[in-house]
Order: structure tokens, then sequence, then C-alpha cells
């Protein structure tokens, strides 16, 4: 079955954020990338959930400043919430992948009664601290020596990678991809095709604005019901960040043996399987 692709925009201070809907079912805002994100999604996840992919200021072409001044927290958690009211949504599963899963997790905490669900993929519960720094040291030791021989190869070639226009966040994740992807040599060259991106602005998410971070706090709780997908080879954002977490009340962690740091493109089977099951519960549980 196919189902009808609606576009459209919505406005934020400065900036007119990008989405692309899909799909029927249970609304699911995947914050992010309105280009991006529809990609690592599959086909048969969108027979069972409609599907919003929303740009945020960093990868949205109708910008006005792209100045990383007075971007904080709170500010991205204003923006989730002016693009819940843009798209007419009472209440949300909210998906965030990577550092995207940081913004998710912020609005949730600010927002929980707009937020019936929050899924995290690749996401780190920590970051730019001691926990995050020995996670990854100890994740990268434990790769293969081919592995590590390829990474160290990409480096020494960098203009493999380069882009046409050149965009060194890109490089760099293609680079990356020993450390981003299950399979190494994974060309990711194609997520990125037609994609905007504000260099500064993206940058600063990780040198500042989630910089120190330590997503669940002391004591660890989560502000709604809470799954988290992780993957075996993702050595950027390892698995392992999560064990201490694993126990803490409405969180699951399911870690994907053959994924890296994007699993619903890597396993969409598994992926798809556990995503709808953990849904599906928290609807029954509502209801």
């Amino acid at each position: 079955m196919l189902f009808a692709l609606a576009v459209g925009v919505i406005s934020v201070p400065g900036a007119k954020l990008h989405y692309v809907a899909e799909g029927e079912g249970t609304p699911c805002v995947v914050i992010g990338s309105s280009v991006y994100y529809p990609r690592t999604f599959s086909p048969a996840l969108k027979k069972r959930f409609r599907f919003y992919f929303v740009d945020l200021r960093w990868f949205t072409p109708d910008l006005e400043n792209d100045s990383p001044k007075g971007t904080t927290r709170q500010s991205l958690s204003d923006d989730v919430e002016r693009i819940r009211l843009g798209l007419g949504l009472k209440k949300m599963v909210l998906i965030g992948h990577s550092i995207h899963g940081c913004v998710a997790f912020e609005y949730a905490r600010r927002h929980p009664e707009r937020v019936s669900r929050l899924v995290l993929i690749g996401s780190p519960p920590d970051f730019a601290n001691a926990a995050y720094d020995a996670a990854v040291d100890r994740a990268w030791k434990t790769a293969s020596s081919d592995r590590q021989a390829i990474q160290a190869e990409n480096w020494k070639h960098p203009e493999r990678f380069r882009q046409s226009p050149t965009e060194p966040v890109v490089e760099d994740y293609l680079a990356m991809a020993p450390k981003y992807w299950a399979n190494p040599r994974y060309d990711a060259a194609w997520l990125w095709r037609g994609m905007t991106i504000h260099t500064e602005l993206l940058k600063s998410l990780y040198s500042v604005v989630f910089q120190p971070y330590q997503m669940l706090g002391s004591p660890a709780s989560v502000p709604v019901p809470t799954w988290v997908a992780t993957g075996k080879y993702d050595y950027v954002i390892p698995a392992s960040l999560w064990d201490r977490y694993r126990n803490v009340k409405g969180l699951r962690v399911t870690t994907f043996a053959n994924s890296g740091h994007t699993p619903q493109l890597e396993e969409p089977e598994a992926f798809d399987a556990e995503f709808s099951r953990w849904v599906g519960a928290v609807d029954r549980i509502e209801k």
C-alpha cells in the first residue's frame, strides 16, 4: 500500500523548519532532518505509524542566522514545542537519533504530558564527561584489528570522502564508517545527498549545548516511558553507556547485534518489530 506524502514548514523565530509526513496510525515525530531521516526508516514501519520527519535549525534551508549564539537546551525544547503545535498534535511519540535524542529527552523532561513515549536511537546518556570518554575508549579497544586498520587507512586518505560542495562534517562522518556502521566499509554518502548543513550551529551542540551532559540525572529517572535502541558495533555512542541505567523504571534498552549507530536502517526487520512492540505495549497501558 502506498501512502500520500505531505510536506510543509513550521515557523519558529528566525527559521522555517521543513517537514515530510508519511504513513498512517499513531503520530511519531522524528526530529533532526526532513531529508536524512526518512531514508533510514523502513516503508513497512510506515504502514503502521504516521511519521513526521522535521528539520531542526542546523539542517533547514530556511535559516535567517546560522550563529549558535542563544542556542540552549531550553531554546531547542521551545522549537520542539512549536513543532508539536505546528503539526496540530495533542500528544506524540517523540523520536531522536544520536544527538537529536538528547534534544528529544530535554523536551520530554519539560513537557512529559505531551509525549506518550520516547524513542532514543544511538543517543548518549552521558556525553563529554568521564563516563563517556571511558566507554568510548573501552569499546574501540574491543574492535577487530581489521576494523581498526580500515579506520587508520581512512584517516590517511580523507580525500576519498570529499563531497561536492565540500562539507567537512560529512567527510568526517563518511571517513568514520568503521566507528559508525556494523559494516566498516559502508558508504553513507547517499544519506547526506540534498542536505543543508549549518556547520557552526551543528558543532555547537556537541561543543557547547550538550557538553558536559548527563541525561538521566541523579538519581537516574526518565520523564516518560523510554525505549533506547543501541547497536553492538556503535563505537561513537557505545551501547555500554546504557549498562548502568538498564534497571531504571520506565526505561527499556535494546542492543541490536548486527548494527552500529543506526539500527533502524541496518536491521530494519528487527528494529521494526521492537519498535512496534514497544509502542503497542504503551498503547495498551494507556487504554
